[in-house]
């Protein structure tokens, strides 16, 4: 018989203790006392696997990813925590909270973690390991979110196998990371089919397309399905650069999808990553899309340019960010490595630090960095964890974002 969960009820740690024999004025210490009873009273922190956390999901357990990430190399990282409260990141109005306090993050975009389609190069043996690894990249720098492909393609050549799905939530859990999927892709590039045209987003996502044995829509459902109650996964992005010619269009598959989602799935969050040419007409677009009820996250692009001495934002841009009630973000941030020398990647760091000071002067609440590659070789916007490389050191520039 599995033996019960300890109640602690007037159970003080000595880390605890040592805090209140700091405390110096009258009153302190029981007040103190009370705090920290109250904070170290959770029942479910004591159970150490997801199985155990599950069995007592009455008294509010929920299996979460780890308040700080550790390595996979480590004996005594703990592959989850088990912690009583809502274990989900919400909107309400502009703020995002996760269990009543305020949601912040700085994270990584990528297109290679799930390996889609085409676009993967990792032996099936080594899958496992690689996947570690590249979350272990992520832990030095606190990362928090990460948004990666997970197209369909990923799901093997039926679209049902969920390996690689699986083994990211697991890495991610670990390393103390929430997840997003890109749905798919306008291009279609790591997908499958061309460019995603007004005849698609019209009809053609609700049947499979492509080498696709599922329709877009079908993908969409089994993901929300399969993650729905699992507090890692962060939510959904509907499509990577979704931009559609005809705007009724845009707006009519951000409301049919959304709905879909947020009804499978109504734990998660969604946001559009539309991409517009920024004219007025583009503004007002973009303003309506955001307003939808089922988009919870305003995603902006920014690819500063010129390169060396970036631009602001357009007016029109930050007039419509501003004019719309949600919590907004910089879905991707990108910068470009002009030599790989160390001198390239610290006059890089150097503009992202700078760019992401901006952004948050803007009222951003948190941005995603593109593109995390591990093991990149050609020279673009691409980055990981190399030691000579300031981004995403343990003392980095992703380290000391101001979220």
């Amino acid at each position: 018989m599995r033996p019960p969960v300890k109640r602690l009820k007037c159970a003080v740690s000595r880390r605890a203790a040592a805090v209140l024999a700091g405390l110096a004025c009258a009153g302190c210490a029981e007040r103190a006392l009370e705090l920290l009873v109250a904070a170290e009273e959770d029942p479910c922190s004591e159970l150490i696997t997801q199985s155990a956390c599950d069995e007592e999901a009455e008294l509010g357990c929920s299996w979460q990813p780890n308040d700080v990430g550790c390595l996979s190399t480590d004996p005594t990282c703990a592959p989850g925590r088990c912690a009583q409260g809502d274990p989900f990141v919400r909107r309400v109005e502009d703020r995002l909270l996760l269990n009543g306090r305020s949601f912040r993050f700085v994270g990584v975009g990528s297109w290679a973690l799930l390996q889609p389609g085409a676009c993967g190069w990792v032996d099936a043996a080594e899958s496992q390991a690689w996947l570690e690894e590249a979350f272990d990249g992520l832990v030095q720098a606190r990362i928090s979110v990460v948004r990666a492909y997970g197209f369909q393609s990923s799901a093997g050549s039926t679209g049902d196998d969920y390996w690689w799905f699986d083994a990211a939530v697991n890495a991610a859990r670990r390393a103390g990371v929430r997840l997003m999927f890109y749905i798919e892709n306008q291009t279609g590039e790591c997908s499958s089919g061309e460019w995603r045209s007004d005849a698609w987003y019209q009809q053609g996502h609700a049947y499979p397309y492509g080498s696709y044995a599922h329709s877009y829509l079908d993908h969409a459902r089994a993901l929300a399905e399969r993650y729905r109650d699992e507090p890692t996964v962060l939510g959904y992005t509907l499509v990577q650069g979704l931009r559609p010619g005809d705007a009724e269009l845009a707006l009519s598959f951000a409301s049919e999808v959304g709905q879909l989602l947020h009804g499978v799935a109504p734990n998660q969050l969604i946001s559009l990553d539309l991409r517009t040419g920024w004219d007025a007409s583009d503004a007002s677009l973009f303003r309506q899309a955001q307003e939808l009820s089922v988009v919870d996250l305003m995603d902006v692009v920014d690819y500063p340019e010129p390169w060396e001495h970036p631009e602001p934002l357009l007016t029109s841009v930050v007039e419509a960010v501003r004019a719309v009630n949600k919590p907004r973000v910089i879905g991707e941030g990108a910068f470009q490595l002009f030599d790989d020398s160390e001198q390239g990647l610290i006059e890089r760091a150097e503009r992202a630090e700078q760019r992401m000071l901006y952004w948050q002067e803007l009222g951003f609440q948190g941005a995603l960095l593109w593109n995390y590659q591990p093991g990149w070789l050609e020279i673009s916007e691409e980055f990981d964890a190399r030691p000579a490389d300031p981004l995403l050191r343990a003392d980095g520039v992703l380290a000391r974002a101001p979220w």
